[in-house]
C-alpha cells in the first residue's frame, strides 16, 4: 500500500484524526464484549482500570505505586498488573469485577521490568525481573493455583529483560532482553549503553533451557529490544527504543521467524519523526497490520503484518498503549493526556471513546 504523505504530515500539524474520519462511539454492551486494562494516573491515584469498548469504567484497583504491563490468564480469569522498573510489586485481580486475587512481591535483591506472561493453561506466571547485584535478567515464575507462590526462576539469557509472551506451542517464551544494565541505587539511569548487548530469547519454560537467541548486527547494538507483539504465522514482532545520536534514525521495528532478525524502516519522514523510540506494539486480530507507537512523536505508525512495510501514521498526543479490539484492523489506543480511540488502520477511522476527566493512561493497555 503507498504511504499517503499527505495525510501524515497534516496529522503532525492538527493533531488526532487529521485526515482520518472521525466517528462517535456507538453504544457498546460490556458484557460479553471485550475488557481493556490498563494503569493510569486518576485523581493523583495510581490505579489500574478496566473499561468496555465505548469507554466506560467498569472497575479499578488502587496500586501503590505507578503500574506499567498487564498480563492476562488465557481462560479470563485473572489478570496482573505489574509495577514499573524498579519498583517490585504487582497485583492479581479479577478483569472483570476488580476483585483483588493476590499480591506479589519480588524478592529483595529482585525488581520487576513491568512485564509477564501466563502459561497456556494460567497456572504459571512468568515475570521479567533484574538480578541487579549481578546484572542477569531473570524470569520469575510463581504458581497462580497457590495464592502466586514463587516456585523457580530461569536465566533469561541477557540483561535487562522487559516484555516476555507465551508462543504458540504453549511452553515456549520468547523474552525481549533490552541489554541495559540498571541498579535501583542509580534510579533508572542506563548504566552500559556502550556496550549493550540487546537480543530475543526463546526460552523453554518448564526447564528454562535456551531454544534459540537473535542478536543485531553490532553496528546497531544501541537498539533496545523492548515490545513484542506475535503474528498468526508466527513471526515475533519486536519495537525498539534506540540510545545513541539524537542524529541518527535506525529502524526501530524487527519481526523475526528464525535465523537473522528482518528489521523494517519506515519513510524518512515518519522514521525522523518516530524520534528513536517506540513505546508499545499490538499485532491485530486478522494479523493483517501492526501498529507501533512512538509518542515522543506524538504517532503512531502502522505496519503491513506479511510484508512489514511502513503503512501510514495517525498523530495522537503522547500516544503509547496499543492493543488490538475483536475486530479485524483495529486497534484501541490510549495516551498519556486522556484520550483512548479505536482506529481501524485500513479504513483509516477513528473512533472516539468517552472522555475519562482528569485520568491520564499509562504505557500500555491489554484486552482481556
Amino acid at each position: 500500500m503507498a504511504i499517503d504523505r499527505r495525510m501524515f504530515l497534516a496529522g503532525l500539524g492538527a493533531g488526532l484524526g487529521a485526515g482520518a474520519m472521525v466517528v462517535p462511539a456507538a453504544p457498546v454492551a460490556a458484557e460479553p464484549g471485550p475488557v481493556f486494562i490498563s494503569s493510569a494516573l486518576s485523581g493523583g491515584v495510581n490505579r489500574a482500570t478496566m473499561f468496555d469498548e465505548t469507554g466506560r469504567l467498569l472497575a479499578a484497583v488502587d496500586l501503590p505505586d505507578r503500574g506499567h504491563g498487564c498480563a492476562v490468564d488465557p481462560a479470563g480469569r485473572a489478570a496482573v498488573v505489574f509495577a514499573r522498573r524498579p519498583n517490585r510489586f504487582a497485583v492479581a485481580f479479577h478483569p472483570r469485577s476488580g476483585q483483588v486475587i493476590a499480591s506479589l512481591e519480588a524478592p529483595g535483591d529482585r525488581h520487576f521490568y513491568g512485564h509477564g506472561a501466563f502459561s497456556g493453561d494460567g497456572r504459571l506466571l512468568y515475570t521479567t525481573e533484574n538480578d541487579f547485584d549481578d546484572e542477569r535478567g531473570v524470569i520469575g515464575v510463581w504458581d497462580a493455583a497457590d495464592a502466586y507462590a514463587r516456585v523457580a526462576e530461569f536465566d533469561t539469557h541477557g540483561i535487562g529483560p522487559h516484555d516476555i509472551r507465551l508462543l504458540a506451542d504453549g511452553h515456549t517464551l520468547v523474552v525481549a532482553n533490552g541489554g541495559i544494565a540498571t541498579h535501583p541505587e542509580s534510579g533508572r539511569r542506563k548504566l552500559n549503553v556502550a556496550e549493550m548487548d540487546p537480543s530475543l530469547a526463546l526460552v523453554d519454560g518448564r526447564v528454562g533451557g535456551l531454544v534459540a537467541q537473535c542478536r543485531l548486527p553490532r553496528d546497531l547494538h544501541k537498539l533496545s529490544i523492548r515490545h513484542l507483539a506475535l503474528g498468526r504465522s508466527g513471526a515475533i514482532v519486536a519495537a525498539m527504543q534506540y540510545e545513541g545520536s539524537e542524529e541518527d534514525t535506525p529502524p526501530l521495528v524487527l519481526s523475526w521467524t528464525g535465523g537473522e532478525p528482518v528489521l523494517h524502516q519506515a519513510p524518512e519522514d515518519i522514521q525522523r519523526a518516530m524520534r528513536n523510540y517506540c513505546g508499545s506494539v499490538a499485532m491485530d486480530v486478522s494479523g493483517a497490520g501492526i501498529a507501533a507507537s512512538a509518542p515522543r512523536g506524538n504517532l503512531v505508525t502502522f505496519w503491513d503484518g506479511g510484508s512489514g512495510d511502513c503503512l501510514h501514521a495517525l498523530s495522537v498526543e503522547d500516544g503509547c498503549g496499543v492493543s488490538a479490539t475483536r475486530a479485524p484492523h483495529e486497534f484501541l489506543i490510549t495516551s498519556g493526556t486522556g484520550q483512548r480511540i479505536i482506529y481501524n488502520f485500513a479504513r483509516r477511522r477513528v473512533r472516539v471513546l468517552q472522555a475519562a476527566p482528569g485520568t491520564s493512561w499509562d504505557n500500555h493497555v491489554v484486552t482481556g
